[in-house]
């Protein structure tokens, strides 16, 4: 619901076992299948993560796109993301995550490697043709490394910008407001410094480090300091992604 979505139907499994092909076992994967007839769904969502294998496998099966929790969790992300620095981290976490999954989006390969049978010029996957998608998929790797390499120097300087003005807070107490996503660390903020940060009951309303300055009755005076939240098996991509951020804190 965060994402946008319409949840039509829910569905848990106890999996003593997991199919290192599908996740779940087959019977479950063709009653999921079942499932998304049944209510016309066009997505299905797994939550916990899947090997591009077991989504490619599942989506053979259950004949839609699948999504699994990491994914889901990017797509969230790019939604909320506002600045120019929260918008590179993101790209970045997202292009990790996508770049061992090119070969699943090139799946149709599979098929039309297998179609041609035959040795003529103009079967498919013939003289002058074979290997078009291979290489393409290859072209599109080291796009997406390249992009991968220039995200990260660029979010480099704004480390070390970041590490700059951290530097030259010293001499002030800093305080930093941490916990899960969506429980009110950007209300705490407000309710104590009148800081006016946008405030949503969602996940991931904050994707930037709000510093706002804070004394106490009596007290000395410190930074407070509002960060992204956290979530249950938070993808290790945005945990990298966004360092920056919340080493501001």
């Amino acid at each position: 619901e965060t994402a946008g979505a319409v949840v039509v139907d829910r569905f848990q499994q106890k999996i003593h076992r997991i199919n290192p092909s599908i996740y779940i076992g087959r019977g479950k994967a063709e009653q999921l299948a079942e499932r998304v007839v049944r209510f016309e769904a066009d997505v299905v969502i797994f939550d916990n993560d899947l090997s591009p294998r077991q989504i490619r496998e599942l989506e053979k099966i259950i004949e839609a796109k699948v999504l699994d929790r990491s994914e889901l969790i990017l797509d969230i992300f790019a939604t909320r993301a506002k600045t120019a620095q929260s918008k590179l981290q993101v790209e970045l976490a997202q292009l990790e995550y996508t770049y061992p999954r090119l070969t699943r989006m090139w799946s149709h390969l599979d098929s039309v490697a297998g179609a041609g049978g035959g040795t003529t010029a103009g079967a498919v996957g013939g003289i002058g043709t074979r290997g078009t998608g291979e290489k393409q998929l290859e072209i599109d790797r080291r796009l997406v490394s390249k992009r991968i390499t220039e995200l990260k120097r660029q979010l480099g300087q704004i480390d070390k910008r970041k590490m700059l003005e951290i530097g030259g807070r010293k001499g002030l107490f800093k305080v930093g407001l941490v916990g899960y996503t969506n429980t009110g660390k950007s209300t705490l903020l407000n309710a104590l410094t009148d800081a006016g940060v946008f405030v949503e009951d969602r996940l991931f309303a904050t994707l930037d480090t709000r510093t706002r300055k804070w004394q106490p009755d009596g007290g000395v005076e410190v930074l407070l300091s509002d960060t992204v939240g956290f979530i249950r098996q938070l993808p290790h991509q945005l945990v990298a992604s966004f360092k920056a951020t919340l080493e501001e804190a």
